[in-house]
């Protein structure tokens, strides 16, 4: 769904990203992330994600909503719709695709907030 040229060793490439994937010994063994604890010490007011997730891919601000239409346009799920957020100085973009295997997959991108 991402238009990832995969090979025989596990490499999801695409331009300038590279996801190496590992296969499971068996089904059981897949068990998506659940949600994370809250920490008070970030360097923000920011806590932590309000969803798990188990793999975060950093893009472009400006591709991002790009790559969300693109995953639509191939069947792929959204599991949370884009949303924008800040903590400090910094303002981020954020979507959580989902893998066959319910594995929460981040798109996110991160730019400083203009003064």
């Amino acid at each position: 769904m991402l238009g990832c040229k995969i090979d025989g060793w596990g490499h999801a490439e695409r331009d300038e990203m590279t996801i190496i994937l590992q296969q499971a010994v068996t089904p059981e063994d897949v068990r998506p992330n659940a949600v994370s604890k809250k920490r008070s010490d970030y360097p923000t007011d920011w806590e932590g994600p309000d969803f798990g997730w188990d793999t975060y891919i950093h893009v472009s601000w400006e591709n991002l909503e790009y790559l969300v239409e693109e995953v639509r346009e191939k069947g792929g799920k959204i599991a949370v719709e884009p949303f924008i957020g800040a903590h400090g100085r910094w303002e981020f973009k954020n979507t959580c695709i989902q893998d066959p295997d319910g594995y929460n997959i981040v798109l996110g991108s991160m730019r400083e907030i203009p003064q």
